[in-house]
């Protein structure tokens, strides 16, 4: 670090002017080249991925997306054929469109029972992430121009509400705003707080920049730019925040600008890389699952934590360097004494921690507690994957979802695709068995018999549940389908069918994710334990925090559910209770305890620094406390407000991470931090402390 530190003190301008380099030369590619992020998801060795492998190999579905209109009768009569062809007709004349289905087609069964509800299928083709919202935004414009007077038109099938690149920034717009603000209050100086957002601004726009120039040769979710700006922005902050607290306490201390500069570095920069290299091992862990839909979600959000965070030990220095000693200025009226001096804020922690020490049992018991309360509903978690009857009220994808429920069932939203493939002489007779042991089950609502594809090499039975895709029922007929009604059918047949479609390929993702999470976890919980053996020299700290960590996830996964799967939070977020998203668990706990070790290392190496000068536990906890408390609380809040900002926008995914995340830091920053660390390092005292004297020969000597 002294090295960077010197590189970064003669040479500050020109470090300045290469990150604005960088960030304008991958702008003007990102413009150039711009994005090719999926929605599509692939299970290699999984069922659904064999019947989407035949239908692609038919050449039935490749290229083509669909999605529906729905009609609906405004007065209680039946809909007419002449009423709906104008806005059939005038669909189909898009350039883009494939092909549209008429609700009154001979053998057509879209077309409800009492009439009122009808729905066309449009297939679309040549979709990318680039014109998706625009095409459909024109089929929507098409459709609606036509102003029946007793039909109600409404969408729903390919996500219209938002795409991975929705064009609105408001929730990034309005974190920046919450982060400066409580920058401003922490610092009491205005260009103090601007430094950290300036820095963290130009990482993220870069790092989005490399994310989208990456999504053209890895598979990148369309959500994983959002999750990783949330990421990034969070961290992006934090890291920033430390250094230049470090700044202008060495200041304070009277430590020329290039001195404090290089002292922040050696001591919160050193801090930064490992805390980065921590969060991004801790995501990396994803691809160990070995499934390829979360590499690129990995890949984003890493992207995003290694740029903030070069940024922050490079770029941040180097305008600390510039600017100088005028790091206080446009400081808060008659605050100055405050910003020189942090005697009363040290004050006000060592009451804490002396609150603390005095009663640690009833304190810990308290705490433990409350998270253990927050704990219990993650143990009744549903993993799957919400259908457009949880998107907000107002949406059309909602009304559409409604108005197909109530004139078709709840499954029509989500048919399963049973794709049978033929081998040459086989007696294909044995799928009519199949069809009326189908027709006979009563958790189906409607079958559509056989239909042929590939010079009858592949057939295709389509069936819509009575329940919808997001409902238990679902994942038990699948279930069935698979082990019981298809096997019976088919007997020793040759012909072999498959259950597909993309309400099966969420069910195999999630069973796929639920038998490897408890492997993923306990790996991660080993690794970090070694890790802080290592670290802080102790048997007990890491034992504490491995579990704090664990419980500090747990509690935000029981926010999430009750948030999300109960339904508590529709008042606020207008989502209906549905299942959690099945990926959601891995790649939130990768995250978090990535997160969570920063403020964990950042505490007690604090007390142990004293407990080694001393030797007194008490006072090392207090001390330690004392000198760290604001700066986590204040990280914190920073990252509480990025986070929840983002639980406001339109994708159910990015809410349940936002949601996640700020519980977990909330939680992380009193429950953990502020009350458990030190009530239970106060029972222990020199027991913290313990290593064996054969294992500390043994252990390599680290220091942050």
């Amino acid at each position: 670090m002294n090295k960077i530190a010197r590189i970064v003190i003669s040479r500050s301008k020109l470090i300045v002017f290469l990150w604005l380099l960088v960030l304008a030369v991958t702008s003007l590619l990102s413009i150039q080249k711009g994005s090719d992020y999926t929605d599509s998801l692939s299970l290699p060795m999984s069922e659904s991925q064999e019947a989407a492998d035949l239908l692609i190999s038919a050449h039935s579905v490749e290229g083509l997306d669909s999605m529906q209109i729905v009609f609906s009768s405004t007065d209680n009569s039946p809909l007419k054929q002449t009423e709906l062809q104008k806005v059939i007709s005038e669909v189909g004349n898009l350039s883009f469109v494939d092909s549209i289905s008429s609700p009154f087609d001979p053998g057509s069964q879209a077309v409800s029972k009492d009439g009122e509800i009808a729905f066309s299928t449009v297939n679309l083709k040549e979709l990318n992430l680039s014109n998706r919202g625009e095409k459909i935004e024109k089929v929507i414009e098409t459709a609606s121009a036509n102003n029946l007077s007793r039909v109600e038109i409404e969408f729903m099938g390919i996500n219209n509400q938002t795409g991975g690149e929705s064009g609105s920034h408001t929730s990034e717009i309005i974190a920046v705003i919450a982060s400066l603000l409580i920058l401003f209050l922490t610092f009491g100086s205005l260009t103090a707080a601007l430094i950290p957002i300036i820095v963290a601004v130009i990482g993220l726009l870069i790092a989005s920049n490399l994310t989208g120039l990456f999504s053209h040769v890895l598979s990148i979710a369309t959500f994983a730019p959002i999750l990783s700006t949330l990421i990034g922005l969070g961290v992006g902050i934090d890291y920033a925040l430390f250094i230049v607290s470090r700044h202008r306490q060495s200041l304070r201390e009277s430590q020329g600008v290039d001195e404090s500069i290089a002292i922040s570095l050696r001591t919160s920069g050193r801090a930064v890389i490992f805390a980065g290299l921590i969060v991004c091992l801790s995501i990396f862990g994803q691809f160990s699952v070995g499934i390829e839909f979360l590499y690129g979600v990995a890949i984003a959000t890493s992207i995003s934590v290694l740029v903030t965070m070069c940024a922050a030990i490079t770029l941040l220095p180097a305008f600390l360097k510039i600017i100088g000693t005028r790091i206080n200025s446009f400081s808060i009226p008659k605050q100055a004494r405050k910003i020189n001096s942090k005697d009363q804020e040290n004050t006000r922690w060592q009451r804490w921690a002396g609150l603390i020490q005095r009663h640690p049992i009833k304190w810990t018991f308290a705490a433990s507690f409350i998270l253990i309360l927050l704990f219990i509903p993650a143990s009744s978690m549903h993993l799957g994957t919400a259908d457009a009857g949880n998107n907000p009220a107002n949406s059309t994808s909602r009304k559409a979802y409604d108005l197909m429920a109530r004139g078709f069932g709840a499954g029509f939203a989500g048919p399963l695709t049973l794709v049978a493939s033929i081998p040459a002489g086989a007696d294909s007779s044995v799928l009519d068995n199949l069809y009326a042991q189908l027709i006979q089950d009563s958790d189906i609502a409607q079958v559509i018999p056989a239909q042929y594809l590939d010079s009858k090499k592949i057939a295709v039975i389509t069936v819509y549940p009575k329940s919808a895709p997001q409902d238990m029922q679902t994942d038990s007929l699948i279930t069935r389908l698979r082990e019981v009604t298809i096997p019976d059918a088919l007997q020793s047949s040759p012909v072999h069918v498959y259950v597909g479609g993309a309400v099966a390929t969420f069910f195999d993702i999630g069973i796929v994710l639920t038998d490897k999470l408890p492997n993923f976890i306990l790996s991660i919980l080993f690794l970090s334990f070694l890790m802080l053996v290592v670290l802080f020299r102790s048997i007990l700290i890491p034992l504490k925090a491995v579990f704090m960590n664990l419980f500090a996830i747990g509690a935000a996964f029981g926010v999430v559910v009750m948030t999300f799967q109960w339904g508590w939070g529709e008042g606020f977020l207008g989502n209906k209770g549905g299942p959690i998203e099945s990926y959601l668990p891995l790649t939130l706990f990768a995250i978090l305890f990535g997160l969570s070790m920063d403020y964990e290392i950042f505490l007690v190496t604090r007390i142990q620094e004293e407990w080694q000068r001393t030797g007194n536990n008490s006072q090392a906890v207090r001390k330690g406390l004392s000198e760290t408390g604001g700066v986590i609380t204040s990280a914190a809040a920073i990252m509480f407000s990025v986070f929840l900002t983002f639980a406001f926008g339109q994708e159910r995914i990015i809410k349940e991470f936002g949601i996640g995340l700020a519980t977990a830091v909330a939680i992380d920053a009193t429950l953990i931090r502020m009350i458990l660390v030190p009530a239970l390092m106060q029972l222990w005292g020199k027991a913290n402390w313990w290593l064996p004297k054969g294992l500390a020969r043994l252990l390599p000597k680290v220091k942050i």
